[in-house]
């Protein structure tokens, strides 16, 4: 960019700044975005800082007919960023709230304030590089875990795991170890699987939580002791998750009811330093107590005019590591009083990416991305341990237009996903031979989703409506070696059963906004499913028959909120929000019978869906310099009551006391809770924590239900309580950070015939230190200590054949070029 029109955009930021920035848009005007934005269309280019900033942009005139921007590239604020864009066209922006932004035709004031400047007052706008705080990372926000502002501008809750803090904890062992520190959230671990569970405010597993790579769902699900759906996703090939909580009114919350997690891959942005044209990053950690090597390699370049790649590599192995030694991990209630084990989590992980962003005109992009990872673990326990070979296969392709008209902004994404489990067991002294199983599933979905914006009357108007549908097919095949019984297959495959269902619909949603004070949103939404599918009945000792079902159902499912900032720096909100949760193929069609003998399964064409109603009041709170120069304090805290009609569960089967199918309980499941996260950054130094209050009630009422206890067969519930505290300093000239992470846990019980005979979790306390330095530009080296004082615990929710790791010290080196 010439120095003329960096001259221009300085005097046009100037007097955007004196002639209308608010004091609560202020605030939102100092967070920077990256951008690589080329030369091209002026409206086109001012839709795509809208798009990457998150910024709201209305016009007062017309834009100047044949008007180009000129290339960005860099780090700004969005006003500065605009103001760069808007340099020599006659026009100026102005902040009118909070991430809000009006066009209008430069007042005589400011053209009196460029003529002051003049070429000896006026300084070139370069771009300006972030560091955030301890628990960000580069170019995140100074909230907790590296939130950026937006977070606490939004009037829902939601929740954010920036790179840093991923890169703090030495380096996931398990995937759901990012997810220890947002409230609300807790990752079901199984120590022995690499694959995520997330648990929204007490719901999981069925897809009442939509995980997603990039906006691909991750709709795998396998029988077993424990959870059942899991995601596959290498953290160092990501970076950042995002979480919304409970059901929503756009693209992604179709049959969804407790909230949707997005984990966002790597792209060029992340992996290029200044204004170079590549850049490369090398992350590995190795460590004690079988912490063998988990690290990555990637590269980001961009090429020609807007287009990028990025290409990368991840590689994990770890080893049997042994359980903390203080304490005892839970209390027993069986007379062998055994201890939960840690055998066989040993894991053998590659992942990949690459990625690529096609720029087909100055208004288009295409951007097209394939992650996949390959991980072989085992699992069991003493004599009969099963191998598990898992691939992940995610390929998406997602493409943007923004020709700068304010009714349009169209986002159109598809994607494709397969998940696979290629499962050896050995031959069990039940008579079950050494058994080959495949468990597959194909996922293909895609949305469209367009937003449309303008101003009425002093009201802000931004309507965001659309489609989306996806389509799941799985399969079982089950192959022993001598098999005689037919009913060893059906074993397998009744228990995750093979079929095919659809999920889709349409939606819109309308937001209202009033200066920088009122904020009204809107939705509905209607979603159908189809399901259809063969079942596997046990009959008699060696017999068993086929029963074919299809069911489909849609419904209507409206949320609304409405929020007031009645002072700058305080959001205040109350919203309504109902989910639609149809039952999914695991659910209806299960059959068969426990592997190796045991229960017999029913399954059940008469479910109902599930139907979700969540009342929640939060606050938000953005506060900068109020207690030294540079510091910023940030928080949300959200209460909320959510009752589930129709709560799908295992059960023992009515009027077939000796089988176990899925019903719909009779009176409404209850989950009441407190949502609180908050962080305080003084530059000098940092704290922050979480904390999540949750009490929830299932009453094991259904039609026909025996009238002995313990019908339900099992619910793993979340954590009673979870707190986390965060804090460090950081040291000569901010190049060196010490800090330490208290984690207190206190688990519920599995609700359920099953916990008659498992053992009872216990609360449980970990301290964590960790400390970085950064050499130059180039070197970061990273050391912590996670478990300190060797505790033994399992996870909350964990299988409990597992206990979690004892003391883990690892040392870790980035590199970047």
């Amino acid at each position: 960019m010439s120095l003329g029109a960096r001259l221009l955009a300085s005097a046009a930021f100037g007097a955007a700044t004196i002639s209308g920035t608010s004091a609560a848009g202020a605030q939102s005007a100092q967070e920077t975005y990256r951008f690589a934005i080329p030369s091209k269309p002026l409206g086109s280019a001012i839709a795509e800082i809208g798009a990457v900033s998150g910024w709201r942009v209305a016009y007062t005139a017309p834009l100047p007919a044949g008007a180009r921007s000129p290339a960005l590239a860099g780090v700004y604020t969005a006003p500065q960023a605009l103001a760069l864009a808007l340099a020599g066209t006659g026009l100026q922006s102005r902040v009118t709230g909070e991430r809000s932004i009006t066009l209008a035709p430069t007042s005589a004031n400011a053209t009196a304030i460029t003529g002051a400047l003049g070429e000896d007052g006026a300084e070139a706008l370069d771009p300006i590089e972030v560091t955030s705080g301890g628990s960000g990372g580069a170019l995140a926000g100074p909230g907790w875990q590296g939130a950026p502002d937006r977070i606490y501008e939004t009037p829902s809750s939601a929740a954010y795991v920036g790179r840093a803090a991923m890169d703090e904890r030495g380096g996931a062992r398990n995937a759901g170890d990012m997810l220890r520190g947002v409230s609300g959230v807790n990752a079901v671990i199984d120590r022995q699987n690499p694959g995520v569970n997330v648990n929204i405010r007490g719901l999981q597993d069925q897809g009442r939580v939509n995980m997603t790579i990039d906006g691909a769902r991750q709709n795998f699900q396998q029988a077993g002791h424990g959870s059942s759906a899991f995601a596959f996703v290498d953290p160092e090939l990501l970076s950042a998750v995002e979480v919304e909580k409970g059901p929503t009114s756009t693209a992604g919350g179709a049959g969804v009811i407790g909230g949707v997690v997005t984990f966002r891959t790597l792209d060029a942005s992340d992996l290029i330093v200044g204004d170079k044209d590549y850049g490369v990053r090398l992350n590995t950690t190795t460590g004690t107590n079988a912490f063998d090597f988990n690290g990555s390699a990637a590269f980001g370049a961009k090429v020609g005019d807007g287009a990028e790649v990025v290409a990368a590599v991840g590689r994990k192995k770890l080893g049997e590591y042994d359980a903390g030694k203080h304490g005892r991990a839970v209390k027993q209630t069986r007379s062998s009083g055994e201890q939960p084990i840690s055998d066989y989590v040993t894991q053998d992980q590659w992942s990949w990416l690459m990625k690529a962003v096609l720029p087909f005109t100055d208004t288009q992009k295409l951007t097209l991305s394939y992650v996949g990872l390959s991980t072989d673990f085992t699992t069991g326990n003493g004599q009969y341990i099963d191998t598990n070979d898992i691939t992940n296969h995610t390929a998406t392709a997602d493409y943007r237009w923004t020709p700068g008209d304010p009714w349009f902004d169209l986002n159109v994404k598809a994607y494709y996903t397969r998940t696979e489990n290629t499962q050896f067991r050995p031959a069990r002294v039940n008579g079950l031979p050494d058994t080959d199983v495949d468990y597959a599933i194909d996922t293909v979905g895609g949305s469209l989703q367009n937003v449309s914006r303008l101003e009425v009357s002093g009201f802000a108007l931004a309507a965001t409506y659309g489609a989306e549908y996806f389509f799941d097919k799985t399969d079982t095949v089950a192959n022993s070696a001598g098999a005689s019984n037919p009913l060893t297959n059906v074993e397998f495959a009744g228990s995750s059963p093979a079929g095919e269902r659809g999920v889709g619909g349409a939606f819109a949603q309308l937001e209202i906004k009033r200066g920088d004070w009122l904020q009204i949103l809107g939705g509905l939404r209607y979603d159908r499913y189809d399901l259809k599918g063969t079942s596997y009945v046990i009959t008699g000792r060696d017999t068993f028959s086929s029963l074919h079902l299809d069911s489909g159902e849609g419904r209507v499912s409206p949320t609304a909120t409405v929020a007031v900032t009645p002072i700058k720096g305080l959001q205040l909100y109350g919203s309504y929000e109902r989910g639609f949760r149809p039952p999914n193929l695991m659910e209806t069609l299960l059959g068969g019978q426990h592997i190796g003998g045991g229960n017999v399964f029913l399954p059940n064409p008469n479910l109902k869906p599930e139907i979700a109603e969540t009342y929640e009041a939060g606050v938000n709170l953005l506060f900068n310099e109020i207690l030294r120069e540079g510091d910023a304090f940030r928080a949300k805290i959200s209460i909320y009551s959510t009752e589930v009609e129709n709560f799908i569960t295992q059960a023992v089967a009515p009027n077939r006391f000796d089988r176990v199918q899925n019903v719909n309980l009779s009176d409404p499941a209850k989950l009441k809770g407190l949502d609180l996260e908050a962080s305080y950054d003084a530059g000098l130094f940092y704290f922050g924590g979480a904390a999540s209050l949750i009490d929830a009630t299932y009453v094991d009422a259904y039609k026909d239900a025996p009238s002995f206890e313990n019908r339900l067969w099992s619910l793993y519930l979340a954590p009673k309580r979870k707190v986390t505290l965060d804090g460090g300093v950081r040291l000569f000239d901010r190049s060196l950070t010490v800090g330490a992470r208290f984690t207190h846990v206190k688990p519920d019980q599995i609700q359920g015939a099953s916990s008659q005979s498992s053992a009872l979790y216990r609360q449980y306390n970990i301290v964590d230190v960790y400390a970085s330095y950064k050499i130059n530009e180039n070197f970061t080296v990273r050391a912590a200590v996670e478990n300190l004082t060797d505790r033994a615990y399992v996870d909350a929710m964990a299988s409990q054949l597992t206990a979690s790791p004892g003391r883990t010290a690892t040392l870790g080196v980035t590199a970047r070029f």
